[in-house]
């Protein structure tokens, strides 16, 4: 019989799928051009935030756009990592990988707080119906990922608590 993957795994999965190709074509088209970075408003937001934080000339600029974009696509190749042993979980039939699963997870909540919350703060309304989608999307991945080893059936067996067997000497 075939294990059935929890819930966080699977979530996990769909949020992978969306934003890995998403975010690897960002980072692919900024680092391949370095001046189309700043046509993506969200990531043009952050890097001059950098900038103007340490006060860099246009070559810093630039440099922090490479850096920001090479974040970008570690992230993707994380996210991608994931995909590959959730799919090889399934095909094997065994369980999956925790610390990948939570340690993408983290990598996916640290690419939010970097590009999706400034993007909520800028006053186009298109970029903030966006940055507000995705951030639902990671923030209820990270929820349910969190809370899925105290659902279901298994969970109420683990949280019971026994007290341990006493030996009573024999008289």
């Amino acid at each position: 019989m075939r294990r059935i993957p929890p819930l966080g795994y699977v979530n996990l999965a769909l949020v992978a799928l969306y934003f890995a190709p998403l975010w690897g074509k960002d980072a692919l088209r900024a680092l391949a051009f370095p001046y189309s970075a700043f046509e993506n408003p969200a990531h043009a937001a952050v890097a001059i935030e950098i900038r103007e934080l340490f006060d860099f000339r246009l070559e810093g600029l630039l440099r922090v756009s490479n850096a920001l974009a090479g974040l970008k696509l570690v992230i993707a190749a994380g996210l991608l990592a994931y995909l590959i042993e959730f799919a090889r979980s399934l095909a094997v039939g065994r369980d999956i990988d925790r610390v990948t699963g939570h340690g993408v997870l983290a990598l996916a909540v640290l690419g939010g707080a970097i590009w999706i919350v400034p993007g909520l703060l800028l006053a186009d309304p298109a970029l903030v119906r966006i940055s507000a989608t995705q951030l639902m999307l990671l923030a209820g991945a990270a929820v349910i990922a969190v809370l899925d080893p105290y659902m279901g059936p298994t969970a109420k067996a683990d949280c019971l608590v026994t007290a341990p067997a006493q030996a009573y000497p024999a008289n």
